[in-house]
């Protein structure tokens, strides 16, 4: 229960704070009430009684409370007739909504606003938007407070809320749709300035709003314009470009192979011919994967992933053993994807080497992903031997993988080859002390060794 020196702590800080207060107040009283049916006597209640009354568990209880509260001239009176605004019950919100309305205009509306905010992503319908926030966000200083606020579920929400009240010029509109850092707000209030059918807003939209409206944008600019941002580093606006010249008749895998060919080798043209290139381009991709650049490797790995789609094709498989001891990390995840069941037994003694601990991280925990996929009992034999060093920063990830092993189970009777169940049973012998003898037992009997 709250004290009356609590409640004027609560009236001097952030309004939001009334709404933990009815929360902490109502699982106070549904543990310790009494009869829900019998209301409030109608008598008058000292202050915390009142506070206790309208944040109560039962609307039999709240209902009363809230008539006498809206006679109250305390501080907390008109937070908490704000926050029995969005009362689940009808005749609580009815009350509640009438008192609000009778003393808003003349409240500290500053103060109100997080609170006021707050209940609207709660509301019950549209009545905290219509009849509080879009008339409060009316008044210049609080618009500008509300829209800076740094909580970006309140900032969606005011912007919202003043955009279907149209209180934001076509100038204020571009400079949100341009600079906001959100790109949720950004792209909300860019496709709204695209659809009102204003070509002013069209470029500078295309060269600085966020990816959605860059490509809705490129739309409406056509084909020649698609045909000048077939490079652009975004893939969603790539994207758009490359079907706008697909559909005009054109050909956007020419463009990338002569950029390519001529020198002009970027990771937009790396992806754009992975993207719209076909098998005979692999040679072109491959070329790309000298790159000194990442970001360009990986471009060509994953274009390489698409043109050499088909199982049987070796070239994967060869293009890729090359890259799985790159320097960078996101090369070796891109290219583990890449030979995803397409290694076999004779990879094995290479996945070996590179899972070495004299390897750098990310090396092994790409070579141990594709040892993992390679089969179940390969996946096995890779966590128990992890588990054999307990200080490799990889033992706990290995545990997690093996508890996941023993659950999946397996569908399909199979066993593993001589090679691995020896192997598999030489490990069990020497983490049999740490993983105690009934799981070692269990995974013997599974692996029949």
């Amino acid at each position: 229960m709250a004290t009356e020196e609590e409640l004027d702590a609560l009236a001097a800080g952030d309004s939001r704070e009334w709404l933990a207060l009815d929360e902490s107040e109502r699982r106070w009283s549904g543990y310790y009430g009494q009869d829900y049916r019998r209301p409030v006597p109608w008598r008058p209640l000292s202050r915390v009684q009142l506070v206790e009354a309208v944040c109560h568990a039962v609307g039999y209880i709240r209902e009363p409370g809230v008539r006498q509260l809206r006679r109250s001239r305390d501080p907390e009176a008109l937070p908490l007739l704000l926050v029995r605004c969005v009362d689940w019950v009808p005749q609580v919100r009815a009350i509640a909504r009438a008192a609000v309305l009778a003393r808003f205009a003349q409240a500290d509306l500053a103060a109100l606003l997080p609170l006021v905010v707050a209940l609207g992503r709660r509301a019950v319908d549209d009545w905290v938007d219509e009849h509080l926030l879009q008339p409060m966000l009316r008044t210049p200083e609080l618009l500008d407070v509300a829209l800076a606020t740094p909580d970006l579920r309140t900032r969606r929400m005011v912007h919202e809320s003043a955009l279907r009240a149209g209180l934001l010029s076509d100038e204020r509109l571009a400079s949100i749709a341009m600079r906001d850092h959100d790109d949720v707000i950004r792209t909300r209030v860019g496709l709204l300035l695209l659809d009102s059918g204003d070509p002013c807003f069209v470029l500078p939209l295309l060269d600085g709003g966020a990816p959605k409206v860059r490509a809705r944008a490129l739309q409406l600019r056509g084909v020649e314009t698609a045909r000048e941002r077939l490079a652009e580093s975004s893939s969603l606006l790539r994207s758009m470009a490359q079907a706008l010249v697909l559909r005009s008749g054109g050909d956007p895998a020419a463009y990338y192979r002569e950029a390519l060919r001529s020198g002009a080798v970027t990771r937009a043209t790396v992806a754009g011919l992975g993207e719209t290139g076909t098998t005979d381009d692999v040679d072109l991709l491959r070329a790309q994967l000298a790159d000194d650049r990442p970001r360009v490797r990986v471009a060509a790995v994953r274009g390489l992933r698409r043109l050499l789609a088909n199982p049987s094709d070796p070239r994967a498989a060869q293009y890729g053993r090359e890259l799985l001891a790159d320097p960078s990390p996101s090369v070796v995840r891109e290219t583990a994807a890449l030979l995803d069941g397409r290694l076999g037994p004779a990879d094995r003694p290479l996945l070996l080497d590179l899972a070495e601990t004299a390897r750098p991280l990310h090396v092994r925990r790409g070579a141990l992903t594709l040892l993992r996929g390679s089969s179940r009992w390969s996946r096995l034999a890779a966590d128990l031997w992890l588990l054999s060093l307990p200080a490799d920063p990889l033992a706990a990830e290995a545990r997690r993988d093996l508890d996941d092993w023993r659950q999946a189970g397996d569908s399909a009777f199979t066993l593993p080859s001589p090679e691995l169940a020896t192997r598999i049973g030489e490990l069990l012998a020497e983490l049999e002390p740490r993983l105690g003898t009934a799981v070692t037992a269990d995974l013997r009997r599974v692996a029949r060794v």
